[in-house]
């Protein structure tokens, strides 16, 4: 009798050994436990970063990649490199000298429409593009031009002024940043050289904003794609 005792006794703690080993191999495979019962940070973090590379994995879905080609396209169109650009490289002029038929990049010193001219033309060093307008007076540059509103306004975009009976064209700046209706611009005026004006500040209430004409954006014709090195 007791020697079967001791055989049933043996079996169970057999048995409680066998199944307490399997369920710490479960426990060790799904996360480490430490003593005071709470799950391992260190094993948490590689979870949530399993979890994050499958979100990963589900964004580049065809949707997304073709999002993707939109945006990279939109990055090589010419008018955003001007958007992009023009702000910066407007103000590398500032404080030049007014001068008439003068090209800033050689004379130091600029008129209005050379000095859109110039900044349009260096805003697009280093891309695929090149700005060849047929002619750079302020009348021809609007003919260069399409007309856009002023809520579809944006940097690299030209601002007109005119004056007299036949409200002639004879001024334009570069549009360096639009910010609720309020437009930055940066030109050559005869009386303060190059300067950066804003709609709304004293001088465009007094002078500027009554000569006003028109908005314009490059036409795409005046821009040449670059072949293939």
């Amino acid at each position: 009798m007791k020697q079967k005792l001791f055989i049933l006794i043996a079996l169970v703690v057999v048995c409680f050994c066998v199944v307490s080993g399997q369920a710490f191999a479960a426990g060790k495979s799904s996360a480490s436990v430490i003593p005071d019962g709470k799950t391992c940070p260190t094993c948490l973090t590689d979870v949530q970063e399993d979890e994050q590379g499958n979100q990963l994995t589900e964004d580049t879905s065809p949707g997304q990649q073709q999002a993707n080609g939109f945006f990279r396209q939109m990055s090589s169109d010419v008018y955003s490199y001007l958007q992009k650009n023009v702000p910066f490289i407007s103000k590398v002029y500032l404080g030049m000298n007014y001068r008439l038929s003068s090209n800033p990049d050689t004379t130091g010193e600029s008129d209005c429409s050379n000095l859109v001219s110039a900044i349009t033309r260096n805003s697009l060093i280093g891309t695929n593009y090149q700005f060849a307008p047929s002619s750079i007076s302020s009348r021809d540059i609007r003919q260069s031009c399409q007309y856009v509103s002023l809520w579809d306004l944006r940097p690299g975009d030209l601002i007109f002024f005119s004056k007299g009976r036949g409200n002639r064209i004879y001024h334009v700046g570069i549009v360096t940043k639009v910010l609720f209706g309020t437009v930055h611009f940066v030109h050559a005026s005869s009386g303060n050289g190059v300067v950066e004006t804003v709609s709304g500040s004293e001088t465009w209430r007094h002078y500027w904003g009554k000569k006003l004409h028109s908005f314009g954006r490059w036409k795409e014709d005046v821009f040449v794609k670059k072949s293939p090195a």
